[in-house]
C-alpha cells in the first residue's frame, strides 16, 4: 500500500504518495483537474516535500478521474495576482534535482500540457489526447509552452498545434517527439517502472531537437506569417512571434517575450469576449434545475415522424450515434424519398472517409421505415417535424419532442446548435429524454421558454434593421460590407475585409437591434438569462465567437448609452423600442450580465 504524505492544508487538491522510493503527486480536483491557483500551490508543496525527502529518488506526477488535467482555470484570467504562477511552478519542475516523470491520460490540454512539457520525461495512454487550445480563447501558452514545445518538435508542429488549436492522439504525440513512450494499460505501474530505470533530469529548455534544421525552422515561421495575413485576432501573429524567438534568444529571454505577449493578450477585448463566450455556451446548455435533478434515461431507439428535411437530418444523424430509428410517415412516396436521402448522406460521408463501407452498412442495419404512427410506439423517444396543429414553430426545422410540450430546433449549422423551447408547465420528465438525444447526438443544446426559436427572433431583428437601414437610404451593398467586415453571419471568421466607410452607424443599428429583441426575450420569458440569447447568436453563427454576442456588446456601451440609442432610432422605427427591462436595470444600476447569475 502507498504511504500517503499530507503537505499543508490545500491537498484536497494535490495528494502525494509514497510507492517504494518514488513520490506520486496526484492532481485531484474534479471534475477535469482544472490547474487553478490552489493546485499549483499544492504542487509546489508537494514537489518540494518529494525533492528534500532523501529516501525519494524520482517524481511521478499524474491526474486521478478522467483525466489529466483540461488545463487553468480559465477564470483567473485577468484576475488578482496568483499566489503561484504557473510558469514558476513549470519552471520548478523543470529545475529538480530528481527526475520528473508526467503520466497523462483522458485530456492533458493547455496548462495541464505546459505542466507535462516542463517534465523530464513524458509517457501516454493510447487513448489520450494532447493540445494547447489557447488560441481559441484569444491567448497564447502562457508557461512557457511556445518555447518548451518547438524545442521538442520543431517550428511546423508546434505552430500547428498551438494556431489551430485542435488536439493530437498519443499516438502522434510520440512520433513528433512530444510523449517518450505511449502504453495500453497501467499507465502508472508503467511510470513507476520508468521511475525505476535510473533515469536522470533531463530539461526540456535544454533540448535542441527541434532546432536541428533551422532554415526549415525559419521557413515554417514565414509560412505561418503569411498565412495569418489579414486575421484579425491577434493571437496568431504573437505565437508567432514567440515561436521565431524560441532559438534566436536564451530560454529565459524566450519566456520574457512569451509572458508579455501573454499580458498584452489576455488585455484585449477579443480575448475577454472569448472568455465570455467559452462560459455563456456551457452555462447556456446546462438544463433547468429540475430537469437536472430527473435523471436522463438512456435512448436506444428514436422514433421519427415525418419525411421533410428536418426528418431525415435527425435519422441521419442518430444512425450515425448508433441508434437504432423507426422512420414512419403516412405517405409512402414521401417515405421513399426520405430513404433515398438518408442513402445519399451516408454515401456521402464514405466518399468523405468519415465513415466507413462497413460502417454504412451497420448504420443501415439500424434503420427500419413504416406507415402510420402504430410502428413508433416502442421507441424511447419520438421526434415530429414539419407543420402540424403541435408544432409551434414550423419552417425552421424543428421538430416536436416527446409531447407538445417540448420542441427543439434541429441543428442545421456548423456550430450544432439545438434550442429545446418549453412551456411553463411543462413537467421535467418530458425534458429529460430531449437532454438524453441531444448528448447522444453531440447537439449543443440552449434551453428557453415558449414563443419561438431565439434565433428566428434574432435573424428577423436583424432583417428588420436591414430593412430600417435601406428605407433611411443605405445602399444594401454598404450594409453587407458593414456586416461581413464585423463578422455577422460567418460564424468564426477571422480573416475579414477592411469595413467600408459608415460602417460604425450599420453596425451600432443592427446590434442595437438585437440587443433590443433579447431584452423583450428576456422580459416576455421566452430566454432565461441574456447569457441564451449571446449563445444562440454565437453558436448559430449569426455573430462571431471574438464578439462576445449582442448582449455582451450592449453592456460594453453601457446602459445608458444603450438605452439612448435605442430611443434616437426609436423615433424613426418601433423596431428599437427599448424593453421596460432596461429602464429598471438602469434604475437599479445594474447590466444584463447581472441577470445572468440564476
Amino acid at each position: 500500500m502507498p504511504r500517503v504524505l499530507v503537505v499543508g492544508d490545500r491537498m484536497q487538491a494535490v495528494r502525494l504518495d509514497r510507492i517504494g522510493d518514488v513520490a506520486v503527486l496526484v492532481l485531484t480536483h474534479p471534475p477535469v483537474n482544472a490547474v487553478s491557483d490552489q493546485v499549483r500551490v499544492a504542487l509546489a508543496e508537494g514537489l518540494r516535500g518529494a525533492l528534500e525527502d532523501p529516501e525519494v529518488t524520482a517524481v511521478v506526477l499524474r491526474g486521478e478521474g478522467r483525466c489529466f488535467s483540461a488545463g487553468a482555470d480559465i477564470a483567473e484570467f485577468g484576475g488578482a495576482k496568483p499566489l503561484m504562477r504557473l510558469g514558476d511552478l513549470c519552471q520548478r519542475i523543470e529545475n529538480a534535482a530528481k527526475p520528473v516523470i508526467a503520466a497523462l491520460h483522458g485530456v492533458a490540454l493547455g496548462g495541464g500540457l505546459e505542466l507535462a512539457l516542463a517534465a523530464h520525461y513524458r509517457m501516454a495512454e493510447a487513448g489520450a489526447t494532447l493540445g494547447l487550445p489557447e488560441v481559441n480563447l484569444g491567448l497564447l501558452p502562457g508557461a512557457g509552452g511556445t518555447q518548451r514545445l518547438p524545442r521538442l518538435v520543431g517550428a511546423r508542429e508546434a505552430l500547428r498545434l498551438m494556431l489551430g488549436g485542435a488536439p493530437i492522439g498519443a499516438a502522434e504525440a510520440m512520433a513528433l517527439g512530444l510523449v517518450d513512450r505511449v502504453v495500453e494499460g497501467g499507465l502508472v505501474e508503467a511510470a513507476l517502472a520508468m521511475a525505476g530505470e535510473g533515469l536522470g533530469p533531463r530539461r526540456t529548455c535544454d533540448r535542441r531537437t527541434g532546432f536541428k534544421d533551422m532554415p526549415g525552422y525559419q521557413a515554417a515561421v514565414v509560412a505561418a506569417r503569411e498565412a495569418q495575413k489579414g486575421n484579425r485576432l491577434p493571437a496568431p501573429g504573437r505565437i508567432i512571434d514567440c515561436v521565431e524567438a524560441a532559438p534566436l534568444l536564451t530560454f529565459q529571454q524566450g519566456l520574457n517575450v512569451e509572458a508579455a505577449a501573454f499580458g498584452d493578450l489576455v488585455a484585449t477585448p477579443e480575448a475577454a469576449a472569448l472568455r465570455h463566450a467559452f462560459f455563456i455556451e456551457r452555462r447556456a446548455g446546462l438544463p433547468p434545475a429540475a430537469v437536472a435533478a430527473k435523471g436522463v434515461a438512456p435512448i436506444a431507439t428514436l422514433g421519427v415522424w415525418g419525411t421533410e428535411d428536418q426528418a431525415v437530418a435527425v435519422a441521419f444523424q442518430a444512425l450515425t450515434a448508433g441508434l437504432h430509428v423507426v422512420l414512419a410517415g403516412d405517405d409512402r412516396a414521401a417515405l421513399v424519398g426520405a430513404l433515398e436521402l438518408i442513402a445519399l448522406r451516408q454515401e456521402q460521408a464514405v466518399a468523405a472517409g468519415q465513415i466507413t463501407e462497413d460502417t454504412r452498412d451497420s448504420d443501415w442495419a439500424r434503420l427500419t421505415t413504416a406507415l402510420g404512427e402504430a410502428a413508433l410506439a416502442a421507441a424511447d423517444l419520438v421526434v415530429a417535424s414539419g407543420a402540424g396543429p403541435q408544432v409551434p414553430f414550423a419552417g425552421l426545422g424543428v421538430a416536436q419532442v416527446g409531447g407538445p410540450q417540448v420542441a427543439v430546433t434541429v441543428p442545421s449549422g456548423p456550430g450544432g446548435l439545438a434550442e429545446v423551447s418549453m412551456t411553463e408547465t411543462c413537467p421535467p420528465e418530458a425534458v429529460a429524454p430531449v437532454v438524453a438525444l441531444a448528448q447522444r447526438l453531440g447537439w449543443r443544446v440552449v434551453f428557453a421558454g415558449p414563443g419561438g426559436p431565439i434565433e428566428l427572433g434574432l435573424r428577423q431583428a436583424l432583417e428588420g434593421a436591414v430593412g430600417f437601414l435601406k428605407a433611411e437610404g443605405v445602399a444594401g451593398a454598404q450594409i453587407a460590407a458593414a456586416l461581413a467586415a464585423y463578422g455577422m453571419g460567418s460564424g468564426d471568421r477571422s480573416f475579414l475585409p477592411q469595413a467600408p466607410a459608415g460602417a460604425g452607424r450599420i453596425l451600432s443599428c443592427c446590434l442595437s437591434a438585437l440587443a433590443a429583441e433579447g431584452a423583450r426575450m428576456v422580459q416576455r420569458g421566452q430566454v432565461r438569462r441574456p447569457l441564451d440569447v449571446d449563445a444562440v447568436a454565437l453558436l448559430s453563427g449569426l455573430v462571431p465567437r471574438w464578439r462576445g454576442g449582442p448582449m455582451y456588446q450592449a453592456d460594453l456601451r453601457g446602459m445608458l448609452v444603450f438605452r439612448q440609442d435605442l430611443l434616437a432610432l426609436a423615433e424613426r422605427s418601433a423596431l428599437f423600442l427599448p424593453a421596460e427591462l432596461i429602464d429598471d436595470l438602469i434604475a437599479e444600476g445594474r447590466s444584463f450580465a447581472s441577470l445572468n447569475a440564476g
